[in-house]
């Protein structure tokens, strides 16, 4: 498995975004990009976790599931890193 961080990341802006556009300036870097990236995380997974509702993405139901198990992770694991940056300032 290859899943990468800053993927799981893409993942969680995109799905609070609901557009690959907006979620690719928040996050700095270009639409195709972003793009290609779910893809991987989608082939790697073995599902959809968006599907397209005019301009807009909306999550599949294994989308749903995924944030649920992913948000939680991320959010435990920025509060971590922002309790060690206070540590050792």
């Amino acid at each position: 498995m290859k899943m990468e961080l800053r993927v799981l990341k893409y993942f969680l802006v995109i799905a609070r975004e609901e557009n690959f556009t907006k979620a690719a300036k928040q996050l700095h870097i270009t639409q195709p990009s972003l793009t290609h990236a779910i893809h991987l995380l989608e082939d790697e997974l073995d599902v959809a976790l968006f599907e397209k509702k005019g301009r807009n993405v909306v999550l599949t139901k294994y989308g749903k599931l995924f944030l649920k198990e992913i948000e939680p992770i991320l959010n435990r694991l920025d509060d971590s890193i922002a309790v060690s940056y206070t540590h050792l300032t």
